[in-house]
């Protein structure tokens, strides 16, 4: 699943296990436990996002329906201060990062609806790309994370049961849907669901940027009050197309001049990781600066899995890969020299680069080799 909140998280995490440190804020509320529907993991579990933790064994899904109690239980708990459930937006706001908690709604859906992708990214896994899972039969990747690059039965079965699922949710009433994958613009329900939604409602893309939308689809999306297009750039040029494989640089780069140049609102969303943590400014610049400075760049850590957190680098070294026209205050630096602690997996990290780099043709240590030195 492409985007910022990268798909990546909606199943159980190694990270949350050594996420000890809570700090006590009260009244803590989020607008998404309150009727927001997040129907992006590939097991079907409805959560309120798609960085809520279920490792406690959360039950609402698109196969059993809504557990009303336990979305309630989740609301009162969370006012009296940070739940488990929620350490990304506790992660995010106690480091001076808006929240997704800051800027949710409601009356709103994030949905896959279906985990078809012509990408083979390095930080997703099989679960939630076709293209992964095609490719991941021959190789034992849950020796990496189990809980990450692992097969789910149920996704056979996801895409069907969402279109069911959605008959019990009032659409008319929507005021945002987010739309991830999966590649969401090669998904061939896509222009049906279009057609279902609300046209006054704001509507999001979480895209990899190697599809721009087809002329019926573009004739749809123009009914709507808003569009934005969020394009999934972890990096530019050569490291792009190795990090994100599938990735045809030049005509992704092609894709977003076509994207900016059709849309009103379209952002430039990077996941930053060990594998281009050193490179962000490179983003940073083709971005044209963030949305403070006149561009669109936005940015967010990756959390999972954790031989791929960005602080497998020792801050030292991060200190040197600053955004220069940043102060480190609530920006973009605060990501880059996260002084968060994790475990030294250095030799995993290396062993999972280069298997990927025996399926995917590539050789990360020619094109970051800052970053395998010191993987070494």
């Amino acid at each position: 699943m492409d985007g910022m909140w990268i798909q990546r998280f909606p199943h159980t995490r190694t990270s949350l296990r050594n996420h000890s440190t809570r700090w006590k804020s009260a009244n803590v509320k989020c607008p998404r436990l309150d009727g927001f529907r997040d129907l992006t993991a590939s097991d079907g579990r409805v959560t309120p996002c798609c960085v809520f933790d279920t490792s406690n064994g959360w039950k609402s899904s698109i196969y059993t329906g809504i557990d009303e109690p336990e979305w309630k239980s989740a609301r009162d708990r969370l006012e009296e201060g940070w739940t488990q459930e929620c350490y990304i937006c506790e992660t995010n706001e106690k480091n001076g990062h808006e929240s997704m908690r800051q800027s949710s709604i409601k009356d709103g859906i994030q949905i896959s609806l279906d985990f078809t992708c012509n990408f083979m990214c390095r930080s997703c896994k099989p679960a939630l790309s076709s293209k992964w899972d095609s490719h991941s039969h021959d190789e034992d990747w849950t020796r990496f994370d189990s809980e990450h690059f692992y097969h789910e039965p149920k996704k056979k079965i996801h895409s069907e049961s969402v279109d069911r699922f959605l008959n019990f949710i009032d659409l008319s009433s929507l005021k945002e849907i987010r739309i991830v994958g999966g590649e969401p613009f090669y998904s061939k329900k896509l222009l049906t669901f279009l057609q279902r939604l609300p046209k006054t409602s704001k509507i999001c893309f979480n895209t990899n940027g190697s599809i721009f939308p087809e002329d019926k689809v573009l004739r749809e999306l123009d009914k709507f009050d808003e569009v934005q297009m969020d394009l999934s750039i972890d990096a530019v040029g050569e490291l792009a197309e190795c990090i994100r494989y599938g990735t045809d640089w030049n005509e992704v780069e092609k894709n977003i001049a076509r994207h900016i140049e059709y849309w009103n609102r379209v952002f430039i969303f990077s996941t930053v990781s060990v594998m281009n943590v050193n490179k962000m400014n490179e983003v940073y610049d083709f971005a044209g600066g963030d949305e403070y400075h006149g561009g669109r760049s936005r940015m967010n850590p990756l959390y999972d899995p954790s031989f791929l957190k960005l602080e497998q680098i020792p801050i030292v070294h991060r200190k040197k890969w600053g955004i220069k026209e940043l102060t480190g205050n609530g920006d973009f630096n605060n990501i880059i020299w996260s002084n968060q602690q994790v475990k030294n997996e250095h030799e995993k990290t290396r062993d999972f680069l280069m298997t990927c780099d025996k399926y995917q043709g590539w050789k990360f240590n020619k094109v970051n080799p800052e970053i395998w030195e010191l993987l070494q």
